[in-house]
């Protein structure tokens, strides 16, 4: 703006006239900035970044996940009915049976963790696990962002459709149990399909695939070489920080919907009807909602 009405002056000058005018000011933007951390782990299995998302959640669909800070890879990834932490540690022990046990875990102060840190205090001893806020995730808060792209979306418009016809209430537990008989496996195949094709997409950043980066770097940087404990809090961080955010409220922790079919509601399933993919599963939830609502 000075330089459209003729004024050259060096940045210096500008930067002491501010100082001298607005002291209180500049002080506030200073201790308000956000500041950009380099994302620094040695190699994979060194950190894995957990989370779940709840896209999903208005039906009771819970996304478990987790991502191997280093490479990228997934480390697992699944739909449950229910953020139990016996469930989220399944889901952790399912990654750790194909990849290994990881030196450290970063999550949110979620309760729905509370079993995966007992685990790793077991296993790899104090400062294996690192909690913070969700903001301070990123790896695997990016991660939901492209999931949600590639695979949520499509089933998030296609209850809220289902919604607006009056085929669904989310809040009636057989409506549910009907939705989650038809849908989760199907939500869980598309999310394998998903992960398999982002293991060897190439990354722009460092032009290499998830599945690539933790071949390599098992041979460069093999568990075992551990990290100092300076500045444990900022482990795994990277991007720009804001130093003064809120940190969010605790999220409920429900249970699973098993119950709502009993094992004879279940045989009438699987015996009475044969499951179609037809007007986009609709017509097969309906018919599974009139046996379970028969069987309640």
């Amino acid at each position: 703006m000075l330089l459209l009405k003729g004024i050259r002056v060096q940045r210096w000058r500008l930067r002491e006239c501010m100082h001298r005018l607005d002291t209180a000011g500049v002080q506030a933007r200073r201790t308000g900035r956000l500041h950009r951390r380099v994302y620094n782990v040695m190699g994979p299995n060194h950190l894995w970044h957990i989370d779940t998302n709840h896209k999903l959640v208005r039906w009771r669909f819970v996304i478990v996940g987790g991502i191997d800070g280093f490479s990228r890879l997934i480390t697992f990834l699944k739909c449950t009915d229910n953020n139990t932490s016996r469930t989220v540690l399944d889901c952790f022990f399912s990654g750790v049976a194909k990849y290994g046990i990881p030196n450290k875990v970063r999550s949110d102060k979620g309760l729905e963790n509370v079993s995966v840190a007992n685990y790793m205090l077991i296993q790899k001893g104090p400062n294996s696990m690192v909690t913070g806020k969700s903001t301070h995730n990123q790896r695997i808060e990016r991660l939901w962002r492209d999931v949600y792209e590639g695979v949520l979306s499509y089933f998030y418009n296609l209850f809220y459709f289902m919604e607006d016809e009056g085929y669904l209430d989310p809040l009636k537990l057989t409506n549910l149990a009907a939705l989650h008989f038809v849908f989760m496996d199907e939500i869980n195949r598309k999310l394998q399909f998903w992960a398999e094709a982002w293991a060897g997409h190439r990354l722009r950043t460092v032009n290499s695939s998830p599945l690539s980066l933790w071949t390599s770097g098992q041979l460069q940087n093999a568990v075992g070489i551990t990290e100092g404990e300076a500045n444990l809090q900022d482990y795994g961080i990277e991007g720009y920080v804001d130093q003064n955010d809120v940190e969010e409220g605790e999220r409920p922790i429900f249970g699973p919907l098993a119950h709502m079919i009993s094992d004879q509601c279940r045989l009438d399933l699987t015996q009475q009807l044969i499951r179609c993919n037809t007007n986009f599963g609709i017509d097969y939830y309906l018919e599974c909602l009139e046996v379970i609502e028969r069987n309640n």
